[in-house]
């Protein structure tokens, strides 16, 4: 499972998995919003090719 938050509410993270479960990929920006890919494409891609990099996946 991976998950990218983008200028999110607290309680999403909680929802989503335990902090530090390793299983999880997991990132949260500061910036960005409803629609990444269009706001902050740089940040998008980059968790798109660092999931895909991890291993297992």
């Amino acid at each position: 499972m991976a998950s990218s938050l983008f200028y999110s509410d607290p309680l999403v993270r909680k929802v989503l998995g335990p902090p530090g479960d390793s299983s999880v990929f997991f990132r949260e920006h500061t910036e960005g919003g409803h629609f990444p890919a269009f706001e902050v494409p740089d940040l998008f891609v980059e968790d798109l090719r660092a999931f895909f990099r991890t291993p297992g996946t």
